[in-house]
């Protein structure tokens, strides 16, 4: 009797080893396009391009792009009614955006933006914490480790006090799930500079993004990530 439970034991710890192997392949497989190409495992499609003028929305095809991730630069005054860059002003950059056959994007009368593939720059740390002051999407473990990160979050406001009561400036730190399946999962996901938090942590993991967003902030502003220790 006692032979045959340890037969059965050896048998489920093998099937534990081969499910916990097979899983990552599976999820590999059935990833969409996009993710597959922030990580870096298939080619991104993105082409280079200036968008100006085309006054309405959009879709990538009518805007002459393809699927794909984008670094995106407003080259005009502003940029009004994106919600991709809100608020967007003339040098604003938005990085690791994806793109696909679904999107679009309103660029209107006296508007330009430069559409660049994703060049997923590694972060660099320096005096022991990364500064970011780009808003977009980081690819966990192709541009910024893995970890758990304490977060700093230095916020200039715009002098616009119509702005102040109806849109406060807001700086949001979130670890996204690559697959699009979430914004944040409650592992410390979401910080955002409109919110009191006790503790400012952010978790990032395989197949992960950590995404930046800025909205009603002056140029200065930066977030602040250092990686926390046992």
């Amino acid at each position: 009797m006692r032979k045959k439970w340890v037969i059965i034991a050896i048998i489920v710890c093998g099937f534990g080893i081969s499910l916990w192997r097979v899983i990552p392949v599976i999820q590999e497989y059935v990833m969409p396009e996009g993710p597959k190409a922030m990580l870096g495992t298939t080619k991104n499609n993105a082409t280079a391009k200036i968008v100006k003028n085309i006054g309405g929305v959009k879709g990538v095809d009518q805007l002459g792009l393809s699927a794909g991730i984008y670094d995106i630069t407003i080259l005009s005054d502003h940029l009004s009614n994106s919600p991709d860059l809100p608020d967007g002003q003339k040098g604003d950059r938005y990085l690791g955006l994806s793109l696909t056959k679904s999107s679009s994007f309103n660029v209107g009368h006296q508007e330009a933006v430069e559409f660049e593939p994703a060049a997923f720059k590694k972060l660099v740390l320096r005096d022991g914490h990364y500064m970011i002051s780009t808003p977009g999407n980081y690819v966990v473990n192709r541009q910024i480790p893995e970890g758990q990160y304490k977060v700093d979050i230095h916020q200039i406001k715009r002098n616009n006090l119509r702005r102040e009561k109806y849109n406060p400036a807001t700086i949001t730190v979130d670890s996204r799930f690559l697959n699009g399946n979430g914004s944040g999962d409650g592992n410390g996901g979401v910080i955002s500079s409109t919110l009191q938090r006790s503790s400012p942590v952010v978790v990032l993991e395989k197949h992960r993004l950590l995404s930046i967003s800025f909205s009603g902030v002056a140029k200065g502003s930066y977030v602040k990530l250092t990686p926390m220790t046992d």
